[in-house]
């Protein structure tokens, strides 16, 4: 196992993710918008940590109301898990992550995410 497992590590690993696949998925609503979050198995895998070991993180994050999970739909932030994901994106990540979505809707996701 070469992961040390934390909240913010799986925060951490879902930036690296989620900028690997050059993809970013949203759910957009009243209440905020939404980030699809990596599945805990592929979290897991990336980590090289068993499966079982993110899940109580996991467990975590969606108690302290960071991310939500719907059976059969997936992982996704909440507009408070939106914040910590771009939060702790540096620089470079940043413009990663505007060069997938364009100008305009990089300004609205961390217009919502304050």
């Amino acid at each position: 196992m070469d992961a040390v497992l934390s909240e913010e590590n799986i925060f951490a690993c879902a930036r690296t993710l989620i900028l690997e696949d050059g993809e970013l998925s949203l759910q957009v609503s009243a209440a905020g918008i939404k980030v699809r979050f990596p599945t805990t198995r592929r979290i897991a895998e990336h980590m090289d940590v068993p499966h079982y070991y993110v899940l109580p993180y996991f467990a975590g994050l969606e108690t302290q109301g960071f991310l939500t999970r719907t059976e059969r739909v997936g992982i996704f932030t909440t507009p408070a898990g939106t914040r910590r994901l771009f939060s702790g994106m540096s620089e470079d990540e940043l413009a990663r992550v505007k060069s997938v979505c364009g100008n305009d809707l990089f300004r609205l996701i961390l217009a919502a995410g304050k």
